[in-house]
């Protein structure tokens, strides 16, 4: 009995501990749990894609800039559904975002991979929180990186999560 019950303490004491940097190949960042921000954007391809940046923040506001190609060109801020900083950064979270490189580009041939397609936007997050911010910048003409996966599947998610369709997207 005794030694269930030690082992029930270390359990729920361990439960409770947190991390507040996580050490990723590009170094200390912070973790999902002490975020105070997130911020994505995509940058410009051979055509039309939006060109924007969009933060967020815990208490699920956001600032957008978008820059061109964009539902409404220039900065605006509003709040998002309650929960959407939270499910963003689950989703992060899941895809162990923190231990992503940094530069997942045709500049780093580590982490892009033999194949690569031009013209296309990149993609990139910064994670910021009270030991510092952590960059990401993916370049998805890197086709056979190791990270593609991951990172399709993040971009997805959380655009679906901070509204993309109906914030950055043209109309249609």
């Amino acid at each position: 009995m005794r030694a269930l019950l030690l082992a029930l303490t270390a359990l729920a004491l361990s439960a409770c501990a947190t991390t507040q940097t996580g050490t990723g190949p590009s170094g200390p960042g912070p973790t999902a749990a002490a975020w105070t921000e997130i911020e994505i954007a995509e940058g410009a391809c051979y055509g039309f894609c939006p060109i924007y940046t969009i933060t967020l923040t815990p208490d699920d506001r956001y600032a957008l800039n978008g820059e061109r190609f964009t539902r409404h060109d220039g900065e605006t801020s509003g709040r998002l559904a309650a929960g959407s900083f939270q499910r963003i950064a689950a989703i992060l979270q899941r895809h162990d975002a923190v231990s992503l490189p940094a530069d997942i580009t045709m500049n780093n041939p580590a982490t892009c991979g033999r194949t690569m397609m031009s013209d296309l936007p990149d993609f990139r997050l910064g994670l910021t929180g009270p030991d510092g911010r952590q960059d990401i910048v993916w370049y998805p003409g890197c086709a056979d990186s190791p990270y593609r996966d991951a990172l399709s599947q993040i971009r997805e998610q959380v655009r679906e999560a901070y509204q993309y369709e109906s914030l950055i997207a043209p109309k249609r």
